[in-house]
C-alpha cells in the first residue's frame, strides 16, 4: 500500500468546473480522462459541469441550444460559486457563456486559486461576434479570468500566445491527448476500396466539403470509401458512405478499420485554435493521416507519419498517393503511433498536470 505522504497531490482538494458532462468531447478529454489519476495522486477530485447531458443530447441531436438548460447551468454555477471550498479549481474555458467578465472573477472573490483551461478559440466568439454590441460588452471578457488565474493550461501555441497576451502569470501548453491502451493496434484492412475514415460531431461534419470535392473530382480512378464516425448521412456523397454512430468504447475499434485519417479545416481564427484531436486518434490507431495545415495541425503532422493538404487538388493528391502505396500508409501509420506515445499521451500529460497543481497549491 502506497503511504499517503508519498502521494503528490495527498490531502488537496480539486474543484472541477467543466462546460459539459463526460457527454461533451472537450470536457472529456481536457479534464475528465484525468481524474483517474489526479485521484490516484492523492487528490479529492469533484466535477460541477456547466451544462447536463439534456442541453447536449438536444444540440446533438437537432443542433439547437436549449435556452432552458442554459439558465439552469447559469443558476447552478451561480449557487456553487457562492459556496465552494477547494484547494484548487480547475475552469474550463470560461465560468459563465456570454455574461459580463466581470463575473469570470467569482474564485478570487472566494480566495480559491485556479487554473483556466482552453482547447479552442472561444474568446473568438466574443470579439468577432457579428454584433458590434457583443463585441463592446464582453470583447475582453475573458481577460479578467486570465489575469486572476494562477496557470492557464492552454491547448496550443495560439492559445499559449493569447493567454500570455492577456494577462496569464503563468501558461502551460497542454495538448489534447489520448490514452494510446484504448487504440488496439490491428493490421490494416484488406480490401480493394480506400477506407478514408473521419472522426467527429455532427456539428463539425461541415469541414469534409473539401474532402468530397477532392472525392467527386477524383472519380471511380480513386476507389474509396468514406468511413464517418460521429456523422450523419452525407447527401451527395461521391463515394459510399459508412456512417458509424460514436461511443466512446467503439471509436477506437472503429478507427483501426481505416487505412487513413483526415482532418480538413478551413484556416479561419477560430479553427486556428483548435487541438488536432482527431489526428491523434489515427496516430494512435497505427494509421497515416492527411490534415489543413490550419493552426496546430501542421505541427502534428510530421512527414513520416502524414501528408498536409490545402487546397482541393493538394486532398486529391495526397489521397491518390497514399491509395496507391499501402507500404507508406503502413510505415506512416507505426510513425504515428510511436509519436503519440511520446508527446501525445494521457501519462506523459498527466504527470505534467499533477507537477504544476502540486505546485500552485503548495
Amino acid at each position: 500500500m502506497v503511504e499517503t505522504g508519498l502521494l503528490p497531490l495527498a490531502g488537496k482538494t480539486i474543484l472541477l468546473l467543466p462546460r459539459y458532462t463526460a457527454t461533451g468531447p472537450s470536457s472529456r478529454l481536457r479534464m475528465g480522462q484525468f481524474v483517474p489519476l489526479l485521484e490516484a495522486a492523492g487528490a479529492t477530485v469533484r466535477s460541477e459541469p456547466f451544462f447536463d447531458d439534456a442541453y447536449l443530447t438536444e444540440f446533438f441531436g437537432s443542433g439547437q441550444q436549449s435556452r432552458r438548460a442554459a439558465l439552469r447551468g447559469y443558476s447552478r454555477r451561480m449557487r456553487l460559486l457562492t459556496t465552494a471550498r477547494a484547494d484548487m479549481a480547475w475552469v474550463e474555458r470560461e465560468l459563465f457563456p456570454f455574461l459580463p467578465g466581470r463575473l469570470e472573477t467569482m474564485l478570487c472573490w472566494r480566495r480559491i486559486p485556479y487554473v483556466v483551461d482552453m482547447d479552442d478559440a472561444v474568446f473568438h466568439r466574443y470579439d468577432m461576434h457579428r454584433s458590434a454590441a457583443v463585441r463592446g460588452v464582453l470583447g475582453r471578457k475573458l481577460v479578467p479570468l486570465l489575469r486572476g488565474a494562477a496557470a492557464a493550461t492552454m491547448g496550443n501555441q495560439y492559445l499559449v500566445n493569447y493567454a500570455h497576451s492577456h494577462g496569464a502569470k503563468r501558461v502551460v501548453d497542454v495538448p489534447t491527448v489520448v490514452d494510446p491502451e484504448r487504440y488496439p493496434l490491428l493490421p490494416p484492412p484488406v480490401g480493394e476500396r480506400l477506407r478514408l475514415g473521419w472522426i467527429g460531431t455532427p456539428a463539425n461534419a461541415r469541414y469534409l466539403d473539401i474532402v468530397v470535392e477532392a472525392l467527386r473530382r477524383l472519380g471511380p480512378s480513386v476507389p474509396v470509401t468514406l468511413v464517418t464516425i460521429g456523422a450523419p448521412e452525407l447527401s451527395g456523397l461521391p463515394v459510399p458512405q459508412e456512417a458509424h454512430a460514436w461511443s466512446e468504447d467503439s471509436e477506437g475499434p472503429l478507427l483501426a478499420g481505416i487505412d487513413v485519417g483526415v482532418m480538413p479545416l478551413v484556416d479561419d481564427p477560430f479553427e486556428r485554435g483548435k487541438c488536432g484531436y482527431k489526428l491523434i486518434q489515427y496516430m494512435a490507431a497505427g494509421r497515416a493521416v492527411i490534415g489543413s495545415p490550419v493552426g496546430v495541425n501542421a505541427n502534428i503532422i510530421t512527414s513520416d507519419c502524414g501528408l498536409l493538404a490545402s487546397s482541393v487538388e493538394d486532398w486529391m493528391n495526397a489521397i491518390r498517393t497514399l491509395a496507391g502505396d499501402p507500404e507508406r500508409r503502413m510505415a506512416m501509420g507505426r510513425a504515428g503511433r510511436s509519436r503519440v506515445e511520446q508527446h501525445y499521451a494521457r501519462g506523459v500529460v498527466a504527470t505534467k498536470l499533477i507537477t504544476l497543481f502540486k505546485e500552485l497549491m503548495a
